[in-house]
């Protein structure tokens, strides 16, 4: 005896009603190419649509599929079954589709009790639960703890890089994620989790699969892995000579990176704490004994470079810190020290003086870095005439040299003056006797008790000396001397400055005469006898007899 009973079949709101004989039983036939093959670089996995049922035996199945209602009487899969057909509403049936996202309900009134085969009151629906998924899964790169630095749509990760996929989906479940690495085949991350450590540029491409076919929208990641420090370098502002810098100079740190970029770069000076480096460095703050800067470079993932050493060693040799190394550079803060000096006749008295045959030396030393130049100005207001080499001064009166001196890193010395007079003019001299002097024509006589005085002056220096040659005898006169001796007598003189100008030399002839004037008689007639007179002699002359002196 067949047993006759109404079904109502529910898909969200919509009531079919059908009438069966024997089981219920839903099945669903669905059309698809199934497979696991490879795939061309870049080009998604093919994902079946299907029914899934999970395991509290929920039963989920994909909103696009067609869905056929079949009924049996037993429950075992070889048992036969009959295709339910629909009556009034054919066009909507076999297939037919759910409606609804989620749950859909298989609704039979008037539940029948399995055991009396007796309507069940009060009465109740037999309700049998189908899901439907029609929506793709959402899926998401998670990050965790590594360090990303995103710039220009591009993510960089440092190597403590901990990437996972995150996916999500309302209705059925997320059944995998597939992945492609720069246009590798697409790979399940279920069995090959993202593993990624070598440096490099990568392309990502990965989306999530449902447990009943839905595809999500591709997800495209470009991200770069920087596993290396950037590099940075100092670089010398202003003078720098063989090492030795002007006390203005400055230190520019520059770092370069070449995948994520420089973040910072940070700099202690000496016992200092480490700041973020924005402007060039004063070597003016470095220490002229043992002195650096330390510095170094972080990208923007965190990779930090070495630290290395920049500063002053009091020793001028290059060391090692171990960290890093000690480039030696001498801050070279003091100018030369210029000094003039005379090369020839030179004489101070409150004033200096030399002659027109002093040259002039300027020289200048400098410990460090060394002179480079040494201006001069000869009486001027503009001292720009380069010093080569010593020079005599021209003109006769009073000098001004003004002299300055710069080293090889511009550390120029204080200007300075130099006075002083050039004197040409020799001095003069004259003779005088001071005693008996007669002088007959061209020819002077003097006594032999008669001294000789030379007297000299200059207006400029003033007399050094006076050289005489008396008689081929010569010596420095110092004070009047006797003429000489009898007879004819030769001096020469000249008179010499304090810068050795000399006068011409002068001569001059002269006789001393020494023995005094006799005087002689005589008669006028010779005598006429002799007589002698109380035992004396007379020699007798005539009465008219005159006597001559």
């Amino acid at each position: 005896m067949n047993t006759s009973f109404e079904i109502i079949c529910r898909f969200g709101m919509n009531r079919n009603l059908c009438r069966i004989f024997g089981k219920i039983i839903v099945c669903s036939f669905v059309i698809f190419t199934y497979g696991t093959f490879a795939v061309q670089a870049q080009k998604p996995l093919e994902h079946e649509q299907r029914i899934f049922r999970s395991a509290d035996n929920k039963l989920f199945i994909n909103k696009n599929l067609p869905l056929y209602i079949r009924v049996a009487s037993s429950p075992e899969d070889e048992a036969d079954s009959w295709l339910l057909e629909s009556s009034k509403t054919r066009e909507y049936a076999n297939p037919m589709y759910l409606d609804t996202e989620g749950l859909n309900t298989l609704r039979s009134p008037s539940a029948v009790d399995t055991a009396t085969k007796k309507t069940v009151y009060p009465l109740k629906d037999i309700i049998f639960d189908v899901f439907a998924d029609g929506e793709a899964p959402v899926s998401k790169l998670i990050y965790g703890q590594s360090t990303v630095y995103k710039k220009d749509d591009i993510f960089f990760f440092a190597n403590d890089m901990d990437l996972k996929f995150d996916a999500s989906d309302q209705i059925s479940g997320i059944d995998d994620v597939f992945y492609s690495i720069n246009g590798n085949d697409y790979i399940s991350s279920q069995k090959h989790p993202l593993d990624i450590k070598d440096e490099g540029n990568y392309n990502l491409k990965f989306y999530a699969v449902d447990n009943v076919g839905n595809v999500e929208t591709l997800n495209v990641l470009n991200f770069v892995v920087d596993v290396t420090p950037p590099v940075t370098s100092h670089q010398i502002n202003g003078i720098n000579k063989d090492n030795i810098l002007a006390h203005d100079a400055t230190i520019t740190l520059s770092a370069r990176d070449s995948l994520s970029g420089v973040a910072r770069v940070f700099y202690a000076i000496d016992d200092g704490g480490y700041v973020v480096y924005n402007k060039p460095i004063p070597v003016s703050l470095l220490n002229d004994g043992e002195s650096k800067i330390a510095y170094y470079s972080e990208d923007q993932v965190g990779n930090k470079e070495e630290i290395q050493y920049i500063g002053t060693v009091a020793s001028g040799k290059k060391q090692d810190d171990g960290d890093g190394e000690v480039f030696d550079y001498y801050i070279d803060r003091e100018a030369p020290v210029v000094k003039l000096s005379f090369e020839g006749d030179y004489h101070e008295d409150g004033k200096e003086f030399i002659s027109s045959r002093t040259k002039v030396v300027l020289s200048a030393t400098d410990d460090k870095s060394g002179v480079q130049k040494i201006m001069y100005s000869y009486n001027s207001f503009l001292t720009n005439e380069e010093y080569q080499e010593s020079f005599r001064p021209q003109g006769n009166g009073n000098i001004k040299i003004s002299s300055t001196a710069t080293d090889w890193v511009e550390n120029t010395a204080e200007e300075f003056d130099r006075h002083f007079f050039i004197d040409q003019i020799p001095p003069e001299s004259k003779i005088s006797f001071n005693g008996s002097v007669f002088r007959n024509r061209d020819t002077l006589f003097v006594s032999g008790q008669t001294m000789i005085e030379i007297t000299a002056a200059d207006k400029e220096s003033g007399v050094k000396s006076i050289n005489v040659i008396h008689n081929d005898v010569e010596h420095l006169y110092e004070k009047s001397f006797v003429a000489g001796n009898a007879g004819r007598n030769n001096i020469q003189w000249m008179a010499v400055d304090n810068v050795n100008n000399k006068e011409n030399e002068h001569s001059l002839i002269f006789v001393v005469d020494e023995k005094p004037p006799s005087i002689h008689h005589h008669f006028s007639v010779e005598p006429i006898g002799e007589k002698v007179v109380r035992d004396e002699k007379y020699t007798i002359y005539p009465s008219n007899t005159k006597i001559y002196m």
